[in-house]
This record gives C-alpha cells, structure tokens and sequence, in this order.
C-alpha cells in the first residue's frame, strides 16, 4: 500500500472510531463513516472488504499491544504459574472489553454483519491470528499436556468461562464501587484456576 494509501486507511479508522462513539454501530453507516474521514464511500472498501472488517480493525489495531500479548500466551505454558499467567492475560483482556463487547452484541444482532465476519474468518483462514477466545484456549490445552491443567476439563469452554466472568463481572460492578480492578481480576481468576488445576497443584487442597 503506498503512503497515501496507509494515510487514507488512518483517517478511515479514525473516523470509524469518532462515528461509533457518537451513535454507536448500529448507526455508523458506510456512508457517515466516509463522509466523517472525507472521503467517498466506495474508498472503504478498496481498504476494507466489508462493514464488520472495519469495525473490527478500528477497535483491535488501537489495542495492538494487548492483541498482540494476549496472541503469545500459548507459548507461555509451562512457565510461572497457570493461575499467574491467566490473571495477567484477564487483565490485559479486560481493557479491551469496553470497546470489543459492544462490537460483539452488534454484530449479533446484525446478520449482514455475522454474515460478514464469517466471510472474512473463512477466507483468512489459517492466516487470521488467534482472538483471545483461541489463544486462551489453546494456552489451557497446553498446559493440560503439561499436567497443570486437569484433563477433563474442555480447553475451550474453561476459556469461554473465563471470559464471560471478566465480561459478567464488568457489567454488574459500578464504577463508584471500584470497578473491575487488578485485583477483583485476579481475584475471579483464582476462583476459577483452583477448578482446573489437578488437586496436587492446587495450594488449598
């Protein structure tokens, strides 16, 4: 993509950003998008191939650094403590939970936009990098191979527990209350590591 090009896709995510936080993803058209970044509304998709990819880019490329930790967890298996690894992932992850959730329940209420994403998943294939769901559950995975994980516990649904206590547990604390801290993180993510670490690993049993 040549510098114009790379200017012209900032301004497009930044406008994406600046709509959505006016009038929220159900009311960010294509077309108030580009107008907001100045610019025609078929430009969008000679850098984006549809709405949901937008959407998806403008949130995860202003959270590369978390993206990004939380894509190298798996490869850190087997090193501190699994309970360590996956309050500090939690945490990372719970920053992005402002942004992500709204996209999320978006999407599900939008076929055209689910229809979208499944669209670009498949066609990104085994190129498309793990989203926190995956890196999580494919960390878990190996741990369990390393013992430190029970092993009949399902990889993939003790990652969906966990992200959908960090989301539950966002969405009920108030911020006057102290909202979801390091420490209330850290705290939810004990409660469910001592479900899931074999009964010698655990330091309670």
């Amino acid at each position: 993509m040549t510098q114009r090009g790379d200017a012209t896709r900032a301004r497009l995510i930044e406008a994406t950003r600046s709509v959505v936080r006016e009038v929220g993803y159900a009311h960010a058209s294509t077309r108030v998008i580009a107008q907001a970044a100045g610019v025609a509304e078929g430009t969008i998709y000679r850098h984006f191939p549809d709405k949901a990819s937008l959407f998806f880019a403008a949130v995860l490329e202003a959270n590369a650094a978390v993206v990004a930790w939380v894509t190298m967890l798996p490869g850190r298996a087997g090193e501190g403590t699994v309970e360590g690894n996956l309050s500090e992932a939690a945490i990372q992850l719970v920053s992005l939970r402002d942004q992500i959730l709204p996209l999320e329940v978006a999407i599900a209420a939008d076929p055209e936009l689910a229809a979208q994403r499944r669209q670009a998943m498949t066609a990104a294939g085994p190129s498309l990098p793990p989203g926190p769901p995956e890196a999580l559950a494919t960390y878990l995975a190996a741990e369990q191979a390393l013992g430190r994980v029970r092993g009949d516990i399902d990889p993939g649904e003790a990652a969906s527990l966990l992200l959908g206590v960090l989301f539950a547990l966002g969405t009920v604390l108030a911020a006057g209350d102290g909202g979801l801290g390091p420490d209330r993180v850290a705290s939810a993510v004990r409660l469910i590591v001592r479900g899931i670490q074999p009964a010698a690993l655990d330091p309670q049993g």
